[in-house]
């Protein structure tokens, strides 16, 4: 097993059995696609990837990416810090006839048709973003009121035009 400096690139056809790793720390905000998401450029994620053939042959990608990216809470509107921890498994294939159907797919491994060298921040970027919340919720906020709504010291509209019925009338 070898690690790899600089440029980094898994190129599917030399992979070996060893494998390569690459290991670095990137900027959330200094991923393109990713700094749309975010509340601040800042944070950190710490990532190591493993690229090697296993006992079938296939040409697979063990990712483990690990820190943290600040997002923006959809109901408070606050900054927060989202905790980052993935473990991914890519099993890279050279064309779309060599998927499995989509049943036959496991939870473990996804697959991913790449025709030339694959980029590791490229990788790290898409696993960040598959892993974000939806819907972004700082830690220990809960919603006020019943049903989830926030209460607002505001009467309701219909009590309002209760009270503008006739007196006798359902």
């Amino acid at each position: 097993m070898r690690t790899v400096p600089g440029p980094q690139l898994i190129h599917p056809d030399r992979l070996t059995p060893k494998g390569t790793v690459f290991e670095g720390v990137l900027r959330p905000g200094d991923l393109e696609n990713l700094a749309d998401e975010l509340a601040s450029p800042d944070g950190e994620l710490h990532y190591r990837v493993h690229a090697a053939l296993d006992a079938s042959r296939r040409h697979v990608v063990s990712c483990i990416i690990n820190g943290f990216v600040f997002l923006t809470c959809q109901r408070s509107f606050e900054t927060f810090r989202h905790e980052v921890a993935i473990e991914d498994r890519l099993v890279l294939v050279d064309s779309e006839e060599e998927l499995p159907p989509f049943e036959e797919e496991g939870d473990r491994e996804d697959f991913v048709v790449a025709t030339g060298p694959v980029e590791v921040k490229g990788l790290v970027e898409e696993a960040v973003i598959l892993s974000l919340p939806m819907v972004p919720h700082k830690p220990g906020l809960e919603p006020e009121g019943e049903g989830g709504r926030m209460e607002t010291d505001r009467p309701s509209p219909f009590e309002a035009l209760a009270g503008l019925k006739r007196p006798g009338t359902k």
